[in-house]
């Protein structure tokens, strides 16, 4: 198997790639971009955060390090099917995915986006399998397919099923505390979520009759599709169905907070594409 090869396996794979790179491109800049504005704003490098926590000297001179390495890794993946020599191709981003797996270990003992590591982990270890097998004589399709379908599936499934069981969150209750969150933190001047709707408008539409059923079918509407993703990532759909309905329903899920939960949504895109060449059930 080559990146440089014809073919839907082939074509997978490189998008996969591609996913994993702009995840981990925009996961760090994001931690170098919250380093420097730390940096600007606390000249002691000590604030706390909602959702982050306390930040110290220490662990910010860590992660800033890390994220800079991070985003080189970044370039290279992304370079690596472009300006490696074909021969030379599949062991370059073999050995960039490696890389990769061992940024993400060590990323993930200093940040708190835990199911964003899971899945680039995910995601990057499923590469290692698809590219590496083949270098022992091993076709790399079937088993990085399996283990991306069993990935893909478990976090589709557990997020639908514990969806299902939250009567908040069924209750539609749980998006609009989002959505009034996020109007409140751009009002306060956050980049990380959009500015509207205003507060002014916020508190119009919660005392509407049809704002909250309308999140309520929201809600249940989103149960149902991560459940559906699930159970296409395990085999039970086709692949073009199962990506085509992933792709809008990632882009609806960065209305939540659109800057931070796109390494996320790419990666759980490309972890996909692998699931869907070999699922389990298939």
């Amino acid at each position: 198997m080559s990146l440089t090869d014809g073919g839907a396996g082939a074509t997978a794979t490189t998008t996969a790639l591609y996913c994993l790179a702009l995840a981990l491109a925009w996961r760090t800049s994001l931690t170098l971009l919250d380093s420097r504005t730390i940096r600007l704003h606390h000249p002691d490098l000590r604030v706390y955060r909602p959702g982050a926590g306390w930040t110290h000297p220490g662990r910010l001179r860590s992660r800033w390090a890390l994220a800079r390495l991070g985003l080189l890794l970044a370039v290279a993946m992304a370079l690596a099917p472009v300006i490696v020599p074909a021969p030379w191709t599949q062991n370059t981003t073999l050995a960039l995915c490696c890389a990769c797996v061992a940024w993400l270990v060590r990323d993930g003992a200093l940040d708190t986006a835990r199911y964003t590591s899971v899945c680039m982990t995910l995601l990057a270890s499923v590469l290692v399998l698809r590219l590496g097998l083949p270098l022992v004589g091993v076709a790399g399709t079937v088993p990085a397919g399996a283990a991306a379908s069993l990935g893909a599936a478990q976090l589709y499934l557990v997020a639908g099923i514990r969806k299902l069981g939250s009567p908040h969150f069924m209750s539609g209750r749980v998006l609009a505390d989002n959505i009034a969150y996020g109007a409140y933190q751009a009002r306060a001047g956050s980049p990380d979520f959009f500015r509207v709707p205003s507060p002014q408008v916020m508190a119009g539409l919660l005392e509407g009759p049809w704002f909250l059923p309308l999140l309520r079918a929201a809600a249940i509407g989103a149960a149902l599709v991560e459940l559906t993703l699930g159970l296409g990532a395990l085999g039970l759909l086709p692949g073009v169905v199962v990506v085509g309905l992933a792709v809008p329903t990632h882009l609806a899920f960065l209305a939540v907070s659109p800057r931070r939960i796109v390494p996320f949504t790419v990666a759980s895109v490309g972890l996909l594409l692998i699931a869907v060449q070999a699922p389990v059930l298939r």
